[in-house]
């Protein structure tokens, strides 16, 4: 009987392959590993057409997206967007409004929607005054199945600090109806890893201050679950010195400056994506809020290269 169980056991393994593919999505690289029994192609190819219909969903840009009708016709029935954007609000709540999905306005005035403007100028004190009046996540409202925006008071939704990790999520979702039992999904730094791996997931946290992607700070390991970065290096433009990014405080209305890169753990990638965005802006801040939450673990570094880690956060080993 041993004898049959081992031979199963080597049938088994036998069948199992692996595959990894990279394509461009969501404005980034989203890479895709994984193992399993089956088609592996055809899984992959669901999976990137899940995130792809993410994109379509959450676009500011595309007129047939449903956070375009909501940025024009103020109120949307959608199922799924209304718990997307409610969990952004849960995180906009908890974070004590560093994570707002209504910076749109801010995100156009400095520019960081404008791929070809290469002369950037600053926005004056008294532009980005008369834009926060139109931030705050408070201007949204969510009933069953319908968001409402106040169109009066708001310029818009821009859940591009979310829907990364959203789409990981769908995708990962995606690969698991499709028989893969261990991969990794990366968008740009929003990681999710499942299955069991021997020794654990590697999960490897970028050098900010590096312009080599590849140069890194240090090394984690967990088990399974999300990990997402957000970094000064990501989307930005330097004027006399100083470098302006797209991670905009909500409430000063410029870019923040405690940290210069803040990594989340988190069962979910949509939560590591949302919560990595209101960790940096929060800065020291965020550290203890975060130790106050279940499920989350956070670090941070600072300006000057300082590493500020959540009580239960991985050891951060050498690359």
């Amino acid at each position: 009987m041993r004898r049959l169980i081992l031979a199963f056991a080597i049938l088994l393994l036998a069948g199992c392959t692996s595959l990894e593919e990279g394509r461009f999505a969501l404005g980034t690289y989203v890479r895709i590993k994984a193992w399993g029994q089956g088609d592996l192609q055809e899984a992959f190819e669901a999976a990137f057409a899940e995130i792809d219909r993410v994109e379509g969903l959450t676009s500011v840009f595309d007129p047939e997206s449903g956070v375009w009708a909501l940025n024009h016709e103020a109120e949307i029935v959608s199922a799924e967007l209304a718990g997307l954007i409610g969990e952004a609000l849960e995180v906009s709540v908890k974070s004590e409004g560093a994570f707002d999905p209504t910076v749109f306005p801010l995100l156009e005035l400095w520019g960081f929607y404008d791929s070809t403007q290469y002369d950037p100028k600053l926005p004056s004190k008294e532009e980005i005054e008369e834009v926060l009046m139109f931030v705050d996540y408070r201007m949204i409202e969510i009933e069953a199945d319908t968001i409402r925006l106040d169109l009066k008071r708001a310029k818009g939704v821009d859940l591009s600090g979310i829907a990364k990790g959203y789409a990981v999520d769908r995708a990962v979702k995606v690969l698991r109806e499709r028989g893969v039992t261990r991969g990794l999904v990366d968008a740009g730094g929003d990681i999710f890893c499942f299955g069991e791996r021997n020794g654990g997931w590697r999960i490897g946290i970028r050098n900010p201050r590096s312009e080599n992607p590849n140069d890194l700070l240090g090394i984690i390991k967990i088990d399974s679950g999300a990990v997402a970065t957000s970094g000064d290096y990501e989307n930005f433009f330097e004027l006399d010195g100083v470098r302006y990014h797209h991670l905009i405080d909500p409430a000063t209305g410029i870019p923040a400056r405690e940290a210069i890169s803040a990594t989340v753990i988190a069962p979910t990638a949509t939560q590591a994506d949302a919560w990595a965005t209101a960790l940096f802006v929060m800065g020291e801040k965020g550290i203890a809020i975060l130790d106050s939450l279940d499920d989350l673990e956070g670090m941070i570094v600072l300006k000057d290269g300082e590493v500020i880690k959540t009580s239960r956060f991985p050891t951060l080993e050498g690359p």
